[in-house]
């Protein structure tokens, strides 16, 4: 009996030990909800997966390395005044460029953005990103948490649901007859690495910053 006693025990707590990591990536991908709704993006960093951060700084710097290549721009011509119209649009590409690389992430070059840590980049993104948020911002979109679908002790799938705030008075009558998306499914994918399960932030603001913006811009 007093050797039953104890594998009982020790069989309940592996159980409970098991059911509590089962609930980690659930836990992630509510947390990580709840703090890109909440503008924390210092928590939101910290259930990132280094890969996100790292293909995010990779997408930024691709897009300012385009926005500054005004060499090969389509639609270049011979004639006075669309050399002149090219160079206008070509000299705005760079005024953007320099604007991001120096109200955002605070660099010299692109160059130097690429050399940044990746969670520096996500960071310096974020803090000017939510430091312009005002009354006149359009809402964020709030995510519902569905379930997670664990495919095998490192990968799991989250689902979300976000609710997609309409635009604020009359819709244009060109899209009266367009079906306005309310709720909008989404699939989070969260990997478990030596540190827990680390969400990939998909569907989060980072996410959604596919093209470098100067977050100061007034248009």
């Amino acid at each position: 009996m007093s050797r039953v006693g104890p594998l009982v025990l020790a069989l309940l707590a592996g159980l409970g030990g098991v059911a509590r990591a089962q609930d980690e990536p659930e836990r992630v991908a509510r947390a990580v909800l709840v703090a890109d709704s909440a503008g924390d993006w210092v928590t939101l960093l910290g259930l990132a997966h280094p890969d996100a951060l790292r293909q995010f700084r990779s997408l930024q710097v691709l897009q300012l390395r385009l926005l500054g290549d005004t060499a090969s721009t389509p639609g270049q011509a011979a004639d006075s005044s669309d050399s002149t119209q090219h160079r206008e649009f070509a000299e705005r590409r760079i005024q953007a460029q320099r604007a991001i690389l120096d109200s955002v992430y605070r660099v010299r070059d692109v160059e130097t953005l690429a050399r940044l840590a990746p969670d520096t980049v996500a960071a310096r993104w974020l803090r000017a990103t939510r430091g312009r948020a005002d009354t006149t911002a359009a809402p964020v979109p709030r995510a519902r948490f569905v379930g997670v679908l664990r495919v095998d002790d490192t990968l799991a799938y989250a689902v979300v649901v976000r609710t997609v705030p309409r635009p604020a008075g009359p819709v244009p009558e060109p899209l009266r007859d367009v079906v306005q998306q309310e709720e909008r499914p989404e699939v989070m994918v969260l990997r478990r690495t030596a540190a827990g399960w680390r969400s990939m932030l998909d569907g989060t603001s980072l996410s959604n910053a596919a093209v470098a913006e100067d977050p100061f811009a007034d248009d």
